[in-house]
């Protein structure tokens, strides 16, 4: 009912949105062959499982192995992120220690990085936000010195940065509803295959399971590409217990291998490469607003092959809380879904309190608080970017 009365008050005008983020995902032709190869096999090994947090835990098991310590490891994650990140770590009993961000921006302070090693670290876990990846070639330099794992996450970026430079010893990939090579699933661990000999044994105590493209998986496609559409989306978000978008902690209670046919992935990752780079056009229109107390994440330099590669989302700061807040809400009674991404650091969220410290990580909190987040998939028009544009650029003159 609160649905039906929402739809009646907006009258058809308001009858459609678009979404924040999910592109679709490709139909599987009848006939034809795939690439026999991905652009990472001459540097990593692959091996996919039931999702991204589930590659994300076994990269943590493949780090355990390596150290085989006799007391609880510890794993280093940035302070702001997706809670799965704190659930893979559990999974493996491993601690999670957070790391405040540098002011303005996703990135890792790579001081608090180093004040937080101990003798228990195995691993730290860089993390690429929003298609901006971290500063793996200067973590890798530090898990060097300090004989740790680096665990590139690159869910939110494709393809990964350190697919041909060979920085993280362990790459996790996902392709989940909202990442950017989308299979409505499944995820993919990436051993750099000087590793492999003492990574395999670890990962091959894990169970596997196939994932089967039959009847049932083509329906399931159909729906859910038919729900993207601006006017189903629109109907979708208002329909109570949903909580579409909203950010929870869930534990992570198997881990689980998936063998994933090759064919949909290679499937997957063309049609994320015909996308456009609309980021791009995101950067040039919003310039003005920096002279206003907004910040873009491309604080560190990006390599030109990254800058041409398409994106799931567009993230930026906003000047305070306030501002962020007043964007998002005229954004999406404008038909936009905007959003604040996690809206709170890892310790604040239900669930993960008490975990991880108390340290209030003021950096990290700041970008919670200021991060907007707008749509980069291929349903993004010319004319969504020009009113995008024309609401942030009115807001910030205000």
């Amino acid at each position: 009912m609160d649905a039906i009365k929402a739809l009646r008050s907006q009258g058809l005008r308001g009858l459609a949105k678009l979404r924040p983020v999910g592109s679709r995902v490709p139909r599987i032709p009848p006939n034809g062959e795939a690439p026999s190869t991905f652009d990472w096999d001459e540097n990593y090994h692959t091996e996919f499982c039931v999702s991204g947090t589930t590659a994300l835990a076994l990269a943590v098991a493949v780090a355990i192995g390596e150290r085989q310590l006799a007391y609880t490891p510890e794993v280093i994650l940035p302070a702001y992120g997706c809670p799965d990140l704190v659930a893979a770590v559990l999974a493996q009993k491993a601690k999670p220690v957070l790391v405040d961000l540098v002011p303005d921006s996703p990135h890792m302070d790579l001081e608090k990085v180093k004040e937080a090693f101990s003798g228990a670290t195995v691993a730290i876990v860089g993390v690429g936000l929003l298609g901006v990846p971290e500063r793996l070639e200067l973590l890798s330099e530090l898990c060097q010195s300090n004989g740790v794992a680096l665990i590139e996450d690159s869910a939110q970026c494709f393809p990964p940065a350190s697919e041909h430079q060979r920085w993280a010893d362990l790459i996790v990939l996902s392709f989940g509803r909202g990442k950017p090579v989308n299979l409505m699933g499944g995820g993919a661990l990436l051993v750099r295959k000087d590793l492999l000999s003492g990574a395999k044994p670890i990962i091959n105590r894990f169970p596997l399971i196939e994932m089967k493209l039959g009847f049932r998986w083509k329906v399931k496609r159909l729906v859910f590409n038919f729900l993207l559409r601006r006017f189903p989306y629109f109907l979708t978000e208002k329909l109570p217990g949903l909580n579409i978008g909203e950010t929870r902690f869930k534990t992570l209670d198997e881990v689980v291998r998936l063998a994933l046919p090759e064919r949909l992935l290679h499937l997957g990752i063309d049609h994320f490469h015909q996308r456009s780079a609309m980021h791009r056009d995101y950067l040039e229109q919003l310039d003005p607003l920096q002279k206003n107390g907004w910040c873009f994440l491309d604080t560190e330099p990006i390599s030109r092959e990254l800058q041409r590669v398409a994106r799931n989302r567009f993230g930026l700061l906003a000047p305070s809380r306030h501002h962020r807040d007043l964007a998002e809400r005229k954004l999406n009674r404008a038909g936009v879904g905007a959003s604040g991404l996690y809206r709170r650091i890892l310790p604040k969220i239900d669930g993960i309190r008490g975990i991880s410290g108390t340290s209030d990580y003021p950096n990290a909190r700041s970008f919670a608080e200021r991060l907007l987040t707008l749509p980069c998939h291929e349903d993004v028009t010319t004319d969504d970017i020009t009113l995008i544009v024309r609401i942030l650029i009115g807001l910030s003159r205000e």
